[in-house]
């Protein structure tokens, strides 16, 4: 009988360990892909992640779109109130954001005041209409007590047979569109950038996240 107490002892004193080890590698590979700062998904993770959905393209057509955007005019922020406070403007981005996404969707901080957010099964006009959602949605939070807060999003469906590379390359050249249009805009690679921001907010308000088809 006691042999039996000292095995049963033993088997849940390792199954204890065992545990206490599979919860600290979670908690370690959670820090590895994680920013350390605002808890979103940090550009090594952002690469695996946009590497598996050009995959899910080319191989079951899977559509995907990429909204790349940063803070508007971040550096005056940091210049004037000092970086605990562009600090924790980021992190409440962040969690607004975060709080609004779709479970499917990732939030990513490619460095910087520079975010992206991948919306899965998304096609170009549905993800405009995201992007837009957010820039209002940004601009109406009050991020900093009297002083405005805007972000720039510029936006890119992943085409098929597209790498990595040349699609965050789009996004960043959508966004530049759209900080040349006068910032607090939305832009793709054509059309008019200023003409989601000249919309007034009200009854037609897009949700937040947009139907996805």
């Amino acid at each position: 009988m006691t042999s039996d107490l000292v095995l049963l002892a033993a088997l849940v004193a390792a199954g204890i360990r065992m545990v206490t080890l599979q919860s600290r590698v979670r908690v370690l590979e959670e820090q590895a892909i994680t920013d350390p700062l605002t808890g979103a998904f940090n550009r090594r993770h952002m690469q695996d992640t946009l590497a598996t959905a050009v995959e899910r393209r080319r191989r079951s057509g899977e559509r995907a779109s990429l909204l790349l955007f940063d803070i508007d005019r971040f550096k005056r922020i940091n210049d004037a109130l000092g970086h605990p406070e562009g600090d924790r403007v980021l992190k409440t981005l962040v969690a607004l954001i975060g709080q609004r996404m779709r479970a499917v969707d990732a939030l990513f901080r490619a460095g910087g005041e520079e975010f992206a957010l991948l919306l899965t099964g998304a096609r170009f006009p549905d993800a405009l209409c995201v992007a837009e959602d957010i820039r209002r949605v940004v601009q109406d939070a009050g991020l900093v007590p009297g002083q405005p807060v805007s972000i720039s999003v510029g936006v890119v469906e992943l085409a098929k047979e597209q790498s990595v590379d040349d699609w965050l390359a789009e996004a960043d050249a959508a966004l530049y569109r759209a900080k040349r249009a006068g910032r607090n805009r939305v832009a793709g690679l054509f059309g008019d950038p200023a003409r989601f921001a000249n919309k007034q907010s009200g009854s037609n308000r897009i949700p937040f996240p947009a139907r996805i088809s």
